[in-house]
C-alpha cells in the first residue's frame, strides 16, 4: 500500500492494495501516492466503505483484520493480536472504551463517513506511538477540513448520502467549513442506521440493527510556526444489536473534547495535547433478543467511564536525523452495575471505583549512517490499577452465599498494583539496490492488565469482547506481558510491479488468558449461570508469527491489479494448544479499471479454513470461502460523484471465523452457531461537495 489521502479536486491515482475499498461507495474519491514506504505504515482512506465499521478498513491492509461482535462493535486485530493488546488512536489521542465487553470498541467513534485517513503501522511501532502498542498501533483522524491557501476566505463542505438493501442500511455524513489563510471553523456531523442483516438465502441475522449519530464543532488557527485546534464532540448511539456477546446496546452516549497545539522555540519542535471523554453505556439481555424465561434472569447493565489524557514532546533536528523526546499520561475511571428491571433489591457491583492510569516518559532517536537508517527507541511506563471494594445484593439461596463469598475474597485482597517496565524498539532499513529495499525491526515490548483482566471478581462474560461464550474471574496476581519481536521486510519496487512482504516472530512471556479455575466457589457460580466452568485470567507463555504481504501491477495505463496476503499462527508453549480468536490464511485480490471519470473494480476475497483454535475456549473451527465483490465510481461533475456496487456477488454462504457465535435467540441462526457472512449486498451512494 502506499498513502492514501483526499483529493480535494486533485487527478485519482491508484497505487497499493488497498483500492477496491477506497473506491467503491459512501464517500469522497481518493488519491493514493507513491510517497509513503509501505515497509513502516499503511494509510486507508475510508470515506467509501460501505459497511458502518471503520474496523472493516483493517481487512485491506496486510496483518490486519477484525473481530466482530456486532455492526458497529468490531476490535481491531493485526497480527494475532486483538483488544488492548492493540493500541488505538483517534486524532492522536487514546480512546476509552466506557463499557466491560467494549461494545463501544475504540474504532466505533470513528465513523467511516467522518474518517478522514486510518494508518496503521506495519511491523513493530515506534516508542513515541503510544504508551501500550505491544500488538501494534493504528492512527485515525477525522475529517474537520482544511485551511485556506490564500489571504481569501471560503466556504466548503459536503453532503454525502448513500444506502444498502442489505438491512436497508442508510449512512447521511456532512461537512462545513468556514476557514481563511489563519483561522478554520468546522462542524462535522454522520446519522447511521440499519436494519437486521441477512446472509445468504435470505437467512435473518438478528441483533444487527443499529443507529448512530456524531456532531463534531471545532476551531482551529496558524500563525507562523504555531497551530492550534480545539474541539467538542458527541456520540449517540443507540437500539445496536452485538449477537456475539450476552447483551444488546440500550445507549452509549459520550461527549468528547480535546485540544492540541504545537510550535516551534528554541530550535525544538514543541507539541502538547489533552483530550477528555465521559461514557454512559446501557446494555441488557431482553429488549433486542428472547428475553429469558424466568423473570429473575432479567439483567440490565449501566456502566460509566472517563478519561483525562494528554502528551508533551519535544523533537529537535540533527545533522543526520531527529530526537524526540516526550511524555504522557492517561488517568481513566470506570463504573458497572447490574441490575434486574423485575427485582428492584437485585444489584451487583460489577467493577467499582476502578482506576487504571498509565504515565510514561519516551526518547525516540532517528538517524543516517551511510547507507542506513536507523529509528531507535526506549520508553519507561508505570501503570497503576486501584479498585474500590464491591459487593452484590439480592442474589438468592447458594448463588447469594456463593457471591458474598467471591466479594468477602475480593474485597480482602491487595486491590492496588503498580506496574512498572522498559519498552525498547531498534527498526533499520536500507537500500539494496536501485530497487530493493531491506528493513529489520527489533523490539522488547509490554502491557499491563486491563482492568477486567485484574477485577472481574464475580464469574461473568465482561471480557472487554472476547465473545467465546465462557465466564471469566480476574486475577489480582497477574504479571504484565512481555514480548520480544523481531520483523523482517522486503520492499521491491520495479517499474510497474511492485510487492512489500514482512515475515515476523514475536515471543511473549506472561500472556494473560483464560485458563480453567481452581475456585470451587467460582466454578459453582459459573455452571450456574452458563453450564460450564469458569475461567481465571492466567499468565501463560505464547509465540505468535507469521508473514504477510501488498503487491501491485501496473497492467497498462487503464488496467490495474492489486492485493493483499495474511498469514498468522498463534500457539501456547507452555502447553499444546492454539491461541484464541487467530485470523486464519487470508488474500485479496483486485483488478481495477479506471479513467478520468469512471473507475470499475472487480476483487476476490479468499480465506482460508482454521482449524488451528483454542481448546481452553471451545473455539469451533471453520472452513474456508471465497466472494466476489464489484463496484463502480462515476464522476459526473468535478462537485459530484456517484459510487455503486455489489458485495458478494453470487450470495456466496459462508462464516467469517473472526465473527463470533450467536446468543441471539430470535434470529435465523442456530444459538452457539457461528454468526455467517453478509449475503448479496447492493448498494449507491452519492456526494456533492462545495
Amino acid at each position: 500500500c502506499g498513502r492514501v489521502v483526499n483529493p480535494d479536486g486533485v487527478k485519482s491515482q491508484v497505487y497499493g492494495s488497498v483500492a477496491f475499498a477506497l473506491s467503491t461507495v459512501f464517500g469522497q474519491e481518493i488519491t493514493i501516492e507513491g510517497d509513503s514506504n509501505p515497509l513502516s505504515a499503511v494509510l486507508l482512506t475510508p470515506e467509501s466503505l460501505p459497511a458502518s465499521d471503520s474496523g472493516e478498513l483493517l481487512k485491506l491492509a496486510p496483518g490486519a483484520n477484525l473481530n466482530s461482535n456486532g455492526p458497529i462493535t468490531g476490535i481491531a486485530q493485526y497480527r494475532g493480536m486483538f483488544g488492548d493488546r492493540v493500541s488505538i488512536h483517534i486524532d492522536n489521542a487514546p480512546v476509552l472504551t466506557g463499557g466491560p465487553n467494549a461494545m463501544d470498541a475504540p474504532l466505533s467513534y470513528a465513523s467511516p463517513g467522518l474518517l478522514k485517513e486510518l494508518v496503521i503501522h506495519r511491523g513493530i511501532a515506534p516508542v513515541s506511538a503510544g504508551q501500550e502498542t505491544l500488538g501494534g498501533h493504528i492512527d485515525a483522524t477525522l475529517n474537520r477540513g482544511s485551511f485556506a491557501i490564500d489571504n481569501q476566505s471560503q466556504l466548503s463542505g459536503f453532503i454525502d448520502s448513500g444506502f444498502a438493501d442489505n438491512g436497508e442500511r442508510s449512512r447521511t455524513t456532512g461537512q462545513l467549513v468556514a476557514a481563511s489563510k489563519h483561522n478554520k471553523f468546522a462542524a462535522i456531523f454522520s446519522h447511521e442506521e440499519g436494519n437486521d442483516l441477512e446472509a445468504s438465502d435470505n437467512k435473518k441475522i438478528t441483533g444487527t440493527h443499529f443507529q448512530r449519530d456524531r456532531y463534531d464543532i471545532s476551531y482551529g488557527w496558524q500563525y507562523g510556526a504555531t497551530h492550534g485546534e480545539i474541539f467538542y464532540g458527541r456520540l449517540d448511539t443507540s437500539h445496536a444489536g452485538t449477537p456475539a456477546l450476552p447483551m444488546d446496546i440500550g445507549f452509549i452516549d459520550t461527549d468528547q473534547a480535546g485540544l492540541k497545539i504545537s510550535s516551534k522555540l528554541s530550535g525544538a519542535e514543541i507539541t502538547a495535547q489533552v483530550n477528555w471523554t465521559d461514557v454512559e453505556h446501557e446494555m441488557n439481555n431482553f429488549e433486542f433478543r428472547m428475553p429469558p424465561m424466568n423473570g429473575m434472569m432479567y439483567r440490565s447493565n449501566f456502566a460509566q467511564g472517563d478519561s483525562v489524557s494528554w502528551s508533551l514532546q519535544s523533537q529537535w533536528k540533527l545533522e543526520s536525523g531527529k530526537l524526540t523526546i516526550g511524555q504522557d499520561g492517561n488517568v481513566a475511571n470506570h463504573e458497572a452495575t447490574i441490575s434486574n428491571p423485575n427485582n428492584a433489591m437485585f444489584e451487583v457491583l460489577n467493577f467499582n471505583g476502578v482506576e487504571r492510569n498509565g504515565l510514561g516518559l519516551f526518547a525516540e532517536w532517528d538517524q543516517n549512517l551511510g547507507d542506513w537508517n536507523i529509528d531507535s527507541g526506549i520508553r519507561f511506563n508505570r501503570i497503576t490499577l486501584d479498585s474500590d471494594p464491591i459487593g452484590a445484593s439480592g442474589l438468592m439461596g447458594m448463588m447469594g452465599m456463593a457471591a458474598n463469598t467471591l466479594a468477602t475474597q475480593f474485597n480482602a485482597g491487595d486491590l492496588k498494583e503498580d506496574y512498572d517496565y522498559i519498552d525498547l524498539v531498534v527498526k533499520l532499513s536500507r537500500p539494496l539496490s536501485d530497487t530493493l529495499r531491506f528493513k529489520i525491526d527489533l523490539g522488547r515490548k509490554n502491557r499491563a492488565p486491563t482492568y477486567q483482566e485484574r477485577y472481574l471478581w464475580l464469574p461473568l462474560p465482561a471480557t472487554g469482547g472476547l465473545a467465546d461464550g465462557r465466564s471469566y474471574t480476574g486475577n489480582l496476581n497477574l504479571d504484565e506481558e512481555t514480548a520480544h519481536e523481531i520483523d523482517l521486510g522486503l520492499e521491491w519496487t520495479n517499474g510497474k510491479f511492485s510487492f512489500a512482504p514482512q515475515a515476523f516472530y514475536r515471543r511473549i512471556d506472561d500472556y494473560i488468558q483464560g485458563t480453567p479455575s481452581t475456585d470451587m466457589t467460582a466454578n459453582m457460580v459459573s455452571t450456574m449461570m452458563s453450564g460450564n466452568g469458569a475461567l481465571t485470567f492466567s499468565n501463560i507463555d505464547a509465540e505468535i508469527y507469521g508473514v504477510d504481504a501488498n503487491w501491485r501491477y501496473q497492467l497498462s495505463n487503464t488496467w490495474i491489479a492489486d492485493g493483499v496476503f495474511s498469514y498468522v499462527r498463534g500457539k501456547r508453549r507452555d502447553t499444546t494448544d492454539n491461541l484464541y480468536r487467530i485470523a486464519p490464511l487470508n488474500a485479496r485480490i483486485a483488478l481495477h479499471y479506471q479513467t478520468d471519470t469512471v473507475q470499475v473494480t472487480v476483487e476476490s476475497v479468499l480465506y482460508s479454513k482454521q482449524d488451528d483454535v483454542s481448546a481452553f475456549n471451545n473455539e469451533q473451527e471453520s472452513a474456508g470461502y471465497g466472494i466476489i465483490n464489484l463496484s463502480a465510481n462515476w464522476r459526473a461533475t468535478s462537485s459530484l460523484q456517484i459510487r455503486s456496487g455489489v458485495r458478494n456477488l453470487f450470495d456466496k454462504a459462508y462464516t467469517n471465523h473472526l465473527g463470533g457465535y450467536n446468543r441471539n435467540g430470535f434470529s435465523d441462526v442456530a444459538l452457539g452457531a457461528r454468526i455467517p457472512g453478509l449475503g448479496r449486498e447492493a448498494y449507491i451512494a452519492a456526494q456533492y461537495r462545495w
